[in-house]
């Protein structure tokens, strides 16, 4: 037993010398524990060759052929036939039995009468015992002839006329070269070919260097957008919008007919390398056997020469089709002939790659990746993002590309494709000037500039979209992987895995067409409208409108198919498709007023393309609703949102960077198993490429891609089930690795809209010595107790209009005039109480100017149909109407009452007015400038509304918290507001003391920068205060929470204090929406960020988040990777239990593959040394059984709570490495003991396979013996094992028991293998070739009347691998023992201490700073 124990622990210095042996294989021992020599082994009823014979009568007795009945003659094939002589009783016999193509392998008699003499064969039904066989089963026949020639006592070859056994020659070998006709015939095709090449290189540097073309430069300034004149006495914030185009840099090129020919013949190449390949494969199976030109079985003769062609062919196609792939950005234009952008067929469009979001402390390694990526790109010229458009031409010869949807049209003056901007506008007052509309040349020319009015993006076909799919880098390695196993006699799970991959594939091709198809569903439109040309109104197609044109606004079902600005009477639009808003809007006309028109500053003037019009209002009843269209086509803000879905901003993450240098691990990897392999097999035979070829395969499997988009898929359905629905599959396993969560408030924390709470009017002044000044009165709720000019200014101060009467309008003015209880004349100029004097005794609405996000507040004229009088009401946000009004007319505690009211979640308005002069009439009034008519407005009282949570955020919240997430809150609305809604919902809570938190509000001062304020007490905070509060704060003391307004991020951003206080910021109020995208992504450096919103002002930052979900339906809420349908805060939490499960399951698979090619690579070593293998059924098992533990392993479903601790998302990270080493390690002794054990048997000692003669091109016929048997069962097992300890996890996934469908796989597998392992004889087990033998050999180990049809032949020479039944329970206790060692180090060593211990030492460095 020491001895057995001895010999497989000195296994791997062994290996280790195969660095230096030629062929350090096993040498079976000859002896027995014992020290007796083993018995040579015997097989029972070996047939005997046949005996060939001049007549008959020399037949032995033991096969003499019985008489031929009367009439009838023996003839050469061994049968009867009817005749008496030979002659005419043969001719239609079989072809003779003893003759041989080549001649006899034995011939010693040198009669020429007997040469010529007609042989006949005897029968052939002797069987004997034969012994004298080496161990293996291709020592020969020479033992058989010898034993068999002297029982029938005739000679062992040609040799005497007593007759011999039959032994032919073999087909003579051709010598190979590779300088035979076919290799001199594919070295001029490739010759030809690379000589083409070189002529066309040098062909191509000679034309070009006649020509002079620019070369690809990037203007920082964009080329294809015409500036406007901006007037400096406009107001910054209505200026910072205007869109800036990336700078685009154009190439021409036209077609060449040389370039076009080479082309043509790369294609065809490629083609005719496949075909090549193609048909060795066919010849390795003899399909050409039958008609092939050389006469011959195999075209090069025999297998060895074959393989040597065939890997020949391999590389050659491996680096042809990788050079094309790599060089394939480029190749269509390479052999195009640059020329000017006058005369181009073709441009090149190219501009800067967007770089990626990269978050800071992702590690050296993705560092080093990140570089290497870089510099491979620079040097391969793929660093830009290039795209080749065919030119096409207007009706009047105008030359035009598409770029994006977007039309850039050929400029004679500038010489460059531009983008074309109309002059429309820019000022109010020029809008006003352009209402007379275009005239039909005019907008003939314009449509020629921009295109028609259609969002038109190239839409892939199936065949091109499969073609974008199946052209990868990775399916390269695969197409050339499943061509060794199609040519290795693998086949059969060559198609297996072929179908896997392809179904993979097609099934994403689907996806992304679907997904393609909703897209276009959502662009296309075609209506009819109404438009003014030449002065007369005309009904088009919307595809002719073009910017400019001024169009009628009409109620309609259909969507609005452009954006346009009201100039004439208003309109209620439904934006919910694009904001996510439920409620209306209403829309009104610009005012003659010299300010700047941009849509995202004038939105209550702006109707936008992709919304529904629900009521017009024209100023009279005769007159039409105007609008001037000032974007059509992809430049409107649907076709953004189009453009934002179609071409999204690139985002980098750990797991796909380290995903990168794991292909190239394991492929350098891969290849030291190859050289090993090799070594080990021989370096003389050809077989050992392929062995090591296969030991790649297994290391980097082809399914590794498919695996871990698996689990995301999973993870997708799941989410889908639950309301929340995914457009990209990637950002849900991004979103298992999210560590701060911004939040919008209104409508995503909160309840949707607001509801009036109350107002605070004023008492009067006193006439006291000395005066004092206004007060506030009580806080009132009730509109009835308001004092008369709050409740005329609620009556008066909105933008509400009726549809069907129900009032819309934005939210906060219909919640107030509800409160009223009022109501609205048809077209919105009146407004009264019922019973009060009907109509005639309410408030005539004279003139509104609107709310503007420039001016922060709206104001209206209004005549008092009692009085008679004019006043003016303003409302708007308490900072703005403060600076405004008369300051004699504000309280003294304004600052506190305001405050108090916000701090306590109130949305605060102020109310001001200004009763006009007896005498004015509302015409002369009405010719006032707004500044004139709001001048010296007295403030009158604040109105109180409440945005209250909704049920379930402050629930979700603390779990997110408890979940390790760091939740913030990025708003539009007011900062006390902002705090009270955090410290309600938790967001702000007390600390582990509790002990409330200090909360310091940055704001922007008009001349000393950002102050910092407590928000407690208002008490102002000096800078350095600020750092020793935040200091202690960050160590844990007493905690402080900052908030900051829009205005003071922007300056802390520009002075670079934000990225430092960035981390202890909580609140970011009056953000505006590019606020909320620097904001997002500023986090997104630090940390993977997700945003919550609800699609509309946030569509921007919840594209820009690492994950985006919008908790609304809109059509704007595809531009987010998640949308939910309930509106729930606790889409977020479930989204984050999914997305952890995907990401840890993910991992799961990625290192059950891993172990599935380790087990694989390390037992191969050790059955190379042996030179013995797995069944080819077992092979079957191991890789069919992959795709269904993987599956079965993505099935775990999210744990119940968020954990504290997120997934680890490093595939080079300690956690993973030390699961792997540490499995492969374990692995590895129990291979080593269970060889120990197996040669410390003594049945086994003199059974031991000698593969020193053996085939290993037949590698299906090494598995017939005790080592094969016993290696490839345990590795079977280890990688059964791998899945099963990788299923262990309770922290991101339910525990081990409750993946129902991964116990039922495993529970199937292990059975089927231990019943095989197990059991005595039976079929399955020779299916798999374990415990099976030949019935003769089955019958003498005892197994009498073997009820199956057992294996004709057994390659072993014992023709059996029956395993003792206590040693097969000794196998199966290992393997047993085996799988609890994986199951206690997964379970307790990596994922419990050990997990803690990593967190300790590599933790404090990547969540140093943050606080959830």
């Amino acid at each position: 037993m020491i001895n057995g124990f001895i010999k497989p622990l000195t296994l791997w210095v062994l290996l280790t010398a195969a660095a230096v042996e030629s062929k350090p294989r096993h040498t079976p021992n000859l002896v027995d524990l014992h020290g007796n020599t083993c018995p040579i082994p015997q097989r029972a009823n070996v047939p005997c060759p046949t005996v060939c014979v001049t007549t008959l009568d020399q037949c032995p007795q033991q096969v003499r052929p019985d008489p031929c009945p009367t009439g009838q003659t023996y003839c050469q094939d061994g049968l009867c036939y009817p005749g008496t002589t030979p002659q005419t009783a043969c001719e239609n016999a079989q072809p003779p039995i003893c003759s041989c193509p080549f001649g006899f392998l034995r011939t010693a008699s040198t009669d020429p009468a007997f040469a010529q003499a007609a042989l006949f064969p005897c029968k052939s039904n002797f069987a004997m015992n034969i012994s004298g066989f080496d161990n293996d089963e291709l020592d020969g026949d020479q033992p058989v002839l010898d034993q068999c020639a002297g029982a029938l006592g005739v000679g062992s070859g040609f040799e005497d006329v007593r007759g011999f056994l039959k032994e032919c020659l073999p087909r003579p070998v051709r010598a190979f070269s590779f300088a035979d006709r076919e290799f001199i015939s594919f070295y001029g095709i490739f010759g030809a070919e690379v000589l083409l090449l070189v002529v066309y290189w040098l062909y191509k540097r000679v034309r070009e260097s006649f020509q002079r073309t620019p070369h690809p430069t990037y203007d920082p300034r964009p080329l294809t957008m015409t500036r406007l004149s901006l007037d400096p006495e406009l107001e910054l914030q209505d200026i910072q919008n205007l869109p800036q185009d990336p700078p685009l840099h154009f190439t021409g090129f036209k077609p060449d007919l040389f370039g076009t020919l080479v082309t043509i013949t790369i294609l065809l190449s490629s083609l005719t390398y496949l075909v090549l390949i193609g048909v060795i494969i066919g010849d390795y199976y003899g399909m050409f056997a039958g008609w092939n030109y050389r006469e011959e079985r195999m075209i090069f003769v025999n297998h060895d020469n074959l393989s040597r062609v065939f890997v020949a062919m391999w590389h050659v196609l491996t680096v042809w089709l990788l050079v094309v792939k790599v060089m394939a950005a480029g190749s269509g234009n390479y052999f195009r002939s640059r020329c000017s952008l006058e005369e181009a067929r073709f441009v090149q469009v190219q501009k800067k790659r967007e770089p990626p979001v990269y978050i800071s402390g992702m590690g050296r390694l993705v560092e080093m990746v990140r570089n290497v990526e870089n510099w491979f790109r620079k040097v391969t010229k793929t660093d830009v993002d290039s795209e080749t458009l065919r030119v096409f031409k207007t009706s009047t010869g105008r030359r035009y590309v598409e770029h994006q949807c977007v039309r850039y049209v050929f400029d004679d003056q500038t010489r460059n494709f531009e983008m074309t901007k109309f002059d429309i506008g820019p000022k109010y007052t020029d809008l006003l000037g352009q209402v007379e509309g275009l005239s039909n040349g005019d907008a003939g020319r314009r449509e020629e500039l921009v295109g028609a009015n259609e969002i038109l993006f190239p839409a892939d076909t199936f065949a091109t979209m499969t073609v974008k799919e199946f052209s990868g880098i990775f399916y390269i390695y695969q197409l050339m992987s499943l061509l060794i196993w199609y040519y290795y006699a693998y086949y059969y799970m060559g198609i297996v895995l072929t179908l896997v991959i392809v179904c993979a594939g097609f099934s994403k091709v689907v996806v992304a067409l679907r997904s393609q198809r909703k897209v276009l569903e959502m662009a296309a439109y075609e209506g009819s409208c109404r438009l003014l040309r030449d002065g007369q109104w005309v009904t088009v197609s919307t595809k002719d409108v073009v910017p400019g044109d001024v169009i009628e606004i009409q109620t309609s079902k259909h969507v609005l198919p452009v954006d346009c600005v009201l100039v004439d009477g208003g309109a209620v639009a439904d934006e919910s498709s694009l904001t996510g808003e439920a409620l209306p809007v209403a829309k009104f006309s610009i005012k003659p007023e010299p300010t700047l028109y941009h849509p995202d500053t004038a939105r209550v003037h702006s109707l936008f393309a992709g919304c529904h019009i629900l009521q017009t209002q024209p100023t009279s009843p005769t007159t039409p609703v105007k609008a001037i269209v000032t974007h059509t086509g992809a430049t409107t803000s649907k076709g953004r949102l189009v453009r934002d879905i179609l071409y999204p901003t690139p985002v980098s993450f750990v797991f796909t960077e380290h995903l990168k240098l794991v292909f190239l691990l394991l492929m350098v990897w891969g290849v030291v198993m190859l050289v090993l392999s090799v070594i080990m097999i021989g370096a003389t035979s050809i077989d050992s490429w392929f062995y090591g070829m296969f030991t790649i395969s297994q290391i980097l499997s082809p399914l590794l891609p498919a695996v871990l988009v698996i689990g995301q898929s999973v993870a997708a359905d799941r989410l889908r089930k639950m309301g929340v629905l995914c457009v990209d599959l990637q950002r849900i396993t991004l979103a298992g690795k999210v560590k701060v969560f911004c939040f919008d408030k209104t409508g995503t924390l909160t309840k949707e809209g607001l509801n009036f709470f109350g107002a605070q009017s004023l008492a009067p002044p006193t006439t006291t010595t000395p005066p004092s000044g206004p007060k506030f009165k009580d806080f009132q709720t009730h509109y009835s107790t308001f004092d008369e000019s709050i409740q005329k200014g609620m009556m008066a101060c909105h933008s509400v209009t009726m549809v069907n009467d129900m009032p819309v309008g934005n939210f906060v003015d219909v919640e107030m005039f509800r409160a009223t209880g009022a109501k609205l004349a048809e077209g919105g100029g009146m407004v009264y109480m019922e019973g009060d004097g009907g109509m005639g005794k309410g408030l005539r609405i004279v003139k509104r100017f609107e709310f503007v996000h420039s001016r922060a507040y709206m104001s209206v004229l209004v005549k008092d149909g009692r009085t008679g009088g004019l006043s003016v009401f303003m409302k708007g946000s308490f900072e703005k109407i403060r600076d405004l009004v008369d300051p004699t007319s504000i309280p003294l505690d304004f600052e506190h009452v305001t405050r108090a009211h916000a701090s306590r979640g109130c949305y605060v308005l102020a109310l001001a007015k200004r009763d006009l002069p007896e005498g004015i009439t509302p015409e002369d009034a009405s010719r006032w400038s707004r500044d004139e008519l709001e001048s010296g407005a007295q403030f009158i009282g604040l109105m109180m509304f409440r945005n209250e949570l909704k049920e379930d955020t402050a629930r979700a919240l603390d779990e997110l918290r408890e979940g390790g997430c760091r939740v913030v809150m990025i708003t539009g609305d007011n900062a006390q507001t902002g705090v009270h809604i955090a410290k309600a919902s938790g967001m702000i809570r007390r600390d582990w003391q509790g002990r409330d938190p200090i909360v310091i509000l940055g704001d922007v001062a008009t001349e000393k920068g950002v102050i910092w304020r407590n928000v407690d007490d208002n008490s102002v905070v000096s800078h350095s205060v600020l750092e020793n509060l935040l200091d202690l704060s960050r160590r844990g003391d007493r905690v402080v929470e900052l908030a900051v307004t829009g205005k003071a991020f922007n300056v802390l951003l520009g002075d670079g204090w934000m990225r430092k206080y960035l981390l202890d910021t909580r609140i970011f109020a009056r953000m505006l929406p590019e606020d909320k995208v620097r904001c997002v992504r500023l986090h997104m450096e630090h940390a993977v960020t997700a945003m919550c919103g609800d699609g509309g002002n946030d569509a921007g930052a919840l594209k820009a988040s690492h994950a985006g979900i919008a908790l609304s339906e809109a059509e704007s809420s595809v531009v987010s990777h998640f949308s939910s349908r309930n509106r729930s805060v606790f889409s977020c939490v479930e989204l984050l239990k999914e997305g952890r499960c995907s990401l840890d399951v993910s991992f799961a698979s990625y290192k059950y593959l891993l172990m599935y090619g380790e087990v694989l690579a390390f037992v191969g070593l050790v059955q190379y040394y042996f030179m013995v293998n797995l069944s080819q059924p077992m092979w079957i098992l191991i890789d069919g059984s992959t795709v269904p533990l993987s599956w079965a392993l993505t099935m775990a479903r999210p744990a119940l709570r968020l954990s504290s601790l997120r997934p680890t998302a490093r595939l080079l990270g300690p956690e993973t490495i030390i699961s792997v080493v540490g499995q492969i390690f374990i692995n590895l002794v129990f291979v080593i003991v269970l060889v120990g054990v197996l040669f410390g048997q003594d049945w086994f000692r003199c059974h031991e396979f000698d593969g020193l003669h053996a085939d290993p091109a037949r590698w299906w016929e090494l598995a017939d013996n005790y080592e094969g048997e016993v290696t490839g069962i345990l590795a079977v097992f280890q990688i059964f094992h791998a899945a099963a300890s990788f299923n262990i996890g309770n922290k991101f996934r339910r525990g081990f028991v409750f993946n129902y469908t991964f116990i039922g796989v495993y529970a199937a597998l292990f059975g089927l293998l231990s019943y095989i392992l197990l059991a005595n004889p039976n079929p399955l087990g020779c299916v798999f070739h374990v415990n099976c033998g030949t019935r003769e050999a089955l019958e003498g180990l005892g197994y009498g009347g073997v009820p199956f049809n057992a294996p004709e032949k057994y390659f072993s020479a014992h023709g059996h691998n029956v395993l003792p039944s206590g040693f097969r329970w000794v196998v199966w206790a290992f393997v047993v023992v085996n799988l609890g060692c994986l199951m206690v180090f997964e379970g307790f060593g990596v994922l419990g201490w050990g997990r803690a211990w990593v967190k300790r030492r590599w933790g404090k460095k990547e969540v140093e700073g943050f606080r959830t």
